[in-house]
Order: C-alpha cells, then structure tokens, then sequence
C-alpha cells in the first residue's frame, strides 16, 4: 500500500510541474513574455458615399391600357407587339353593322321627327288665321250689334269662335314645342348611334409602343362594368423609371433628386444611371415588413431597357468629398482588458474649448456677425453652467464620465441656440442653420482606439458621420488626419 502511494506521488510531481508551465507560457501571466502587435490604418480625407441599396421593376414613364367601351366581335387587328403607334393610329376594330344599323335607324327617326315639326308649324299657321278671321268677325259683329242690326247671340258666337281660336293657337304652340324637343331627342340618338359607330374603331390614345395585344380577329370582346384589356402602349420608351421599394429604415435618407445607379441582369457589366423624382408616401406591408415606393427615372439609350425588367439599383443619399474618415474595422475595434482602457489617455485636452470650437464652425458656416456669435456664446454659457450646476458635468458637448444621455443633451444645446439666434438670422442664414442642425443630429458619439507613440493605444472620442462599405465619415472630435487608429490585434509568443 506504501509502495502504490509513493508511485502515485511520483507521477503527480511531473505532471504539476507540467501544468505550471503550461499556466506560464499560456495564460495570463504567459503574456508577459510574448507581445502584442496592433494592425492600424490612418485617418485619411477621401470621398463617401452613403449608399441606399434595393431593387425594382422597370416601366415606361406613361403606360396606357386601351380597351372596348363596347360589346362585340373583333373584325380586324391592325397592330402586333412592338409596333409603333401615334394618337389616333387605328388598332383594332369590331364588327359594324350592327353599330351602323342603328345610326341608320337613328337618322330615320330624326327625319320623321323634323317632317312632324313641319306639320306642326303649318297647323300653328292654320291657327292664327282662323284667329284672324275670328277676330274680324268679332269686330264686325259688335257694330251690327250695337246699331241693333243684329242679334246679341251672334255676337256673343262670334266671341266665343275667338276664344276658341286663341286655344287652337296655344295648341299649335306647345305641339311645335313638342316636335322641336322630340327633334332634339332623334338628334341626340344620332350622335350617340354615330359615337358607338366610331367606337367600333379602337384607336391609340397615345405615341409609344405597343408592349401587350391580347384579342385575335373572331374574338368576342364582352364589355360590362369594366372594359376589357385589348393592348397596352407604353409611352416614350427612350425614357423609363424605376418602382424601387426601399425599407422603412432606409427611407429617411433618400430623397428627391439623390442620383442612382443601376444594373440589370440582361446587361450585368453595364451601369445605367438615374434619378430620384419622387418618394411616395404610400406603404406597402409584407409580412410585417413595411417598404416605400421610391420612382427613379432614367435615360433608356437605345431602348435597352425592357418594361418588366427587374433593376437593382444603390441610391446614393448622401456625399462628402474630402471628408476625414476612417476605416469600418476601427469602430469595431475594442482592447481585451478594461485596465488598458482605463489607463488610455481620452484627449480630454485635445479638443480645447469645444463649444468655442462649435461658434467658430457656425461663425464659418452661417456666416454669423459679432452680435450673432455673442449671443450663442452667451447661450451655450448659460447651458454649461445649467448643466454643471444640476448634474456636476465637465462638459455639455465633449460628454465626459457622467454625460448622460448625450442624444437629450444635443437637443437642448439645439434648442438653446436657436432661441438665441432665431431672432437674430435673416433668411438666407436661417436655411443654412436649419442645414447644420440637421446636419449635427445625423452624426452620433463613437469611440476609436489610437496607437500612441508610446506604442500603447490611446482611447479616443469622435463624432460619427455618413459611412459606406469601406469607411465612416469623422465629423468631429479628438482625431487628426494622418493618426493610426487601431482595426484589430494580434498575439505574439517570443
């Protein structure tokens, strides 16, 4: 039993100094014999694009469909697809006879209708000279009369006829009336019976190309609450536009007037490029997801560009040239251990007066005077000390430790100088500092690590901008062009 616990012992020892090293070499205090390379790339100035990526069906700028207000069998198709086609252009037309069976039909009935007018107007004639002759008896018969020549009920006779005839005449008028507006009716019938007749004739509306004919001569064409669909023509093919449906959250970036450019698949190394005219305000939601029409036309060079073709298409929102940026990899970037981060220097220093710095820019990019750039220093003042006095801040702008919440603190600073400086701004000013304010919400806090000249990184506090695939856009805080800022490091054993 002795002897088995001093063999077990034996082997223990080898082992635990084993592990020891092991622990050495390759755990944490196993580092301090290797090193640690951090890979950099510089802060450089360079252009960036903040890019809106999406797609979309491609289709003409007016797009027609021509139908058949009527009911009936086609006769004959005069165009196919492709065809060129100018307004009034014949396309199709319907069987006519019965159409002008009832223009003929209609033009009869007016014919009797104006021969009844005629009638009508000879017996109103007939009328007023019965009157007359009533009338001249009446006179006759009232002289006789009143020398007793001849007997009262002759007179009285001879009234009565003209009072009759005064009837007859009244008749004869409103039958005229009559024969007139039943003679407006036929006309009306006419006109109709004609329209229909011409409408046996389908015609282009339009100048463009016919891109959809769905009837054949012999086809019956049924007309009902909606007319049938017989072509399509799409207007002006050397022009096009883009459906593009753009997410929710990429929508506030785009707007009208951003430039495009798109591929389709039919011509998939040729970019085409082209233009944002309108966002439709419109949603469409898909399984929960909800997407905004974007239109964007386009030059159609050589008709290359198909109706239906699917385009994908990168919208470009927004551009910097000569922006200071830094590589996407760098804001990812964050040291292994918090004690290298709480020992990196911040560059509290480096920013100097910030909110002296933020008078200058709007001094520089308004084009503020002396009265001006005092009040929003006065402004800016009175908030810092607001805030120090509440909340113990070092910094309403740089947001040292205990900063809060930095998107509240921007919104006050905004609202602070544009009381103070509303009053203040004439026309042209107020537009570019609306611009610049919404220029500063757009950008947010970020954090970038620097390899200090000591070789150890140094933490640095920036203002983030626009980005693409490659790079962000710095648009303020403690970093200079030509600085290496850190993407990632690496271990290495001795």
């Amino acid at each position: 039993m002795t002897r088995r616990i001093t063999s077990l012992f034996t082997l223990a020892v080898p082992v635990a100094a084993a592990g020891l090293a092991a622990l050495w070499l390759f755990g944490p205090q196993g580092q301090s014999g290797g090193r640690i390379v951090y890979e950099t790339t510089p802060a450089s100035k360079g252009q960036i694009r903040k890019i809106v990526s999406t797609s979309g069906p491609v289709r003409a700028l007016v797009t027609v469909s021509v139908g058949s207000q009527l009911s009936g069998q086609i006769d004959d198709v005069k165009v196919d697809f492709n065809s060129e086609v100018k307004p009034g252009d014949m396309l199709a037309t319907l069987d006519a006879k019965t159409f002008a069976a009832k223009v003929a039909q209609a033009k009869a009935d007016l014919t009797a209708a104006e021969a009844a007018l005629t009638n009508q107007r000879a017996a109103m004639q007939k009328a007023k000279a019965v009157l007359q002759a009533a009338e001249t008896n009446v006179t006759r018969q009232e002289k006789l009369a009143e020398k007793r020549l001849s007997p009262q009920l002759t007179f009285e006779t001879a009234l009565r006829d003209r009072d009759v005839a005064k009837a007859d005449i009244a008749v004869a008028e409103a039958q005229v009336q009559s024969a007139e507006a039943t003679i407006a009716q036929r006309k009306a019938a006419l006109e109709q019976a004609t329209v229909d007749l011409e409408r046996t004739e389908i015609r282009s509306p339009i100048d463009g190309t016919v891109i959809s004919r769905t009837v054949d001569p012999g086809q019956t064409v049924a007309a009902s609450l909606q007319a049938p669909e017989l072509f399509k023509i799409a207007q002006d093919l050397s022009r096009i536009r883009i459906e593009a449906q753009v997410n929710e959250a990429d929508v506030g970036a785009v707007a009208q007037d951003n430039a495009a450019t798109f591929t389709v698949d039919a011509y998939p190394d040729r970019q085409f490029e082209g233009r944002v005219t309108q966002v439709r305000l419109a949603a469409t939601e898909l399984n929960s997801v909800v997407t905004y029409t974007v239109i964007i036309e386009a030059a159609n060079e050589g008709r290359k560009l198909f109706p239906g073709m699917t385009a994908n298409v990168n919208i470009v929102s927004a551009t910097r040239e000569g922006a200071l940026r830094i590589a996407n990899d760098t804001l990812r970037f964050k040291p292994k251990t918090e004690a290298a981060a709480a020992s990196a220097p911040r560059g509290e220093g480096r920013g100097g007066d910030r909110g002296g710095q933020m008078v200058e820019r709007l001094k520089t990019e308004i084009g503020l005077n002396d009265a001006q750039v005092a009040a929003a220093r006065e402004a800016m003042a009175k908030l810092g000390q607001e805030m120090r006095e509440n909340a113990g801040q070092t910094s309403f702008i740089g947001g040292g430790p205990g900063g809060g919440d930095r998107g509240a603190m921007r919104q006050r600073l905004m609202s602070r100088l544009e009381q103070a400086l509303g009053p203040l701004l004439d026309d042209t000013q107020r537009v570019a500092f609306q611009r610049w304010k919404e220029g500063r919400e757009a950008v947010k806090p970020a954090v970038v690590w620097v390899l200090g000249k000591s070789g150890a990184p140094e933490r640095r506090t920036i203002r983030t901008g626009i980005s693409d695939d490659q790079f962000t856009e710095v648009a303020g805080g403690d970093l200079a062009e030509g600085e290496a800022v850190i993407t990632r490091a690496r271990d290495v054993k001795p």
